[in-house]
């Protein structure tokens, strides 16, 4: 930890360094190699600059995004080299590795990626992400998010090689005012390319008149359930209805792109998995089984004197059924291994399962 005992993180990225075991604390040599440092930024809604698909897989900040003038600067900065160093020599000290897969497999993406995190607004508020609705539509903080948008608009417009652009994350995409402009107004250069992340409940409503639409190769969508009862519990205040009128529209349109869904494995929907790969499979799209993660949105184990929230929704610990103290332990395991001998060929279970097998 010495080395990075100058920088100081945020409340919330000090909790989720915490929340999930690291490469520090690992008990094995990890062999494999990881090259998303060296060719991957994400943005946060901090605007802080992040070398991980997932900043909570790295929650180290290189910086913001006002202090680099193009990606190369991101990459080439003091703090990215301590951490290209850092996984280079495969210690993986602050990376999230029972999360990310690098203990099964070597992590090597071909092209850059850009991940446009900068607006967490979206239309949902789902127990597992946050407490209530957030939606940014103007006054200060938009505008300074407007000027951030802007300086990485021209990160890209100076940078040449093929690069694939990732929308939404910590928020919905297309629900996002800022990057829902920023969908249907931007020209795209040759070699751009675009993943969409979302929950799916806008996606004919903004993607039918974009201008990147031809350009979209990825729509990653955060579905969590396989029925109307159970999505409408995880996915509060989403609509089923709402939401197959869309995949259907998605469906019958997509053409070149690559749909994935995903399921976050958690008490209230882990009984709701087979009907989620029946999902998948009436559409067609592939899909994605993943541990819940402990984001702070609920107290990650009993206080004392809960607040109304806590109330209501409970703990962390009461949610993650993964975890070998859960009553449902044993149910999640059966269910999760029935899924996987029914040889669904388009499903990918995260490697963080393995160890239920």
């Amino acid at each position: 930890m010495n080395q990075f005992q100058n920088i100081k993180l945020s409340k919330a990225l000090s909790y989720t360094l915490r929340s999930m075991s690291r490469g520090k604390n690992y008990h094995q040599q990890i062999t494999n190699a990881c090259n998303m440092p060296f060719t991957h930024v994400s943005v946060d809604q901090n605007s802080d600059c992040f070398l991980c698909h997932c900043e909570g897989w790295l929650p180290i900040s290189v910086g913001k995004v006002s202090d680099f003038e193009s990606l190369d600067e991101v990459w080439n900065s003091p703090t990215a080299q301590m951490l290209q160093s850092n996984i280079e020599q495969k210690k993986f000290s602050w990376c999230a590795v029972t999360r990310c897969g690098i203990i099964d497999n070597n992590i090597s993406t071909k092209n850059y990626t850009l991940s446009i995190n900068i607006d967490d607004s979206c239309n949902l508020a789902c127990p597992s992400c946050r407490r209530e609705l957030r939606m940014l539509e103007n006054g200060t903080e938009f505008e300074n998010k407007q000027q951030d948008l802007a300086h990485i608009i021209q990160w890209l417009e100076l940078f040449q090689p093929p690069i694939n652009i990732s929308l939404g994350g910590t928020g919905d995409a297309l629900a996002s005012q800022l990057i829902r402009n920023f969908i249907k107004t931007y020209c795209s250069k040759s070699g751009q390319t675009f993943t969409i992340t979302t929950n799916g409940l806008l996606l004919k409503k903004v993607l039918e008149k974009s201008s990147i639409y031809p350009a979209i190769t990825n729509i990653s969508i955060s579905v969590d359930a396989g029925s109307a009862e159970v999505y409408e519990q995880v996915r509060r205040p989403g609509k089923w209805a709402v939401l197959v009128e869309n995949l259907q529209w998605l469906s019958d349109n997509q053409k070149q792109i690559n749909v994935n869904l995903n399921f976050v494995l958690q008490k209230t929907n882990f009984r709701d998995l087979p009907a989620f790969v029946s999902l998948c499979k009436t559409f067609n799209f592939s899909g994605t089984v993943q541990p819940l993660n402990d984001w702070g949105t609920w107290n990650s184990s009993p206080v004392s004197n809960p607040d109304d929230y806590t109330v209501v929704n409970g703990t962390y610990l009461d949610h993650d059924v993964a975890n070998t103290e859960h009553p449902d332990h044993a149910d999640f395991v059966q269910i999760l291994n029935s899924v996987r001998k029914s040889n669904y060929n388009f499903l990918t279970i995260n490697s963080f399962f393995n160890q239920y097998q």
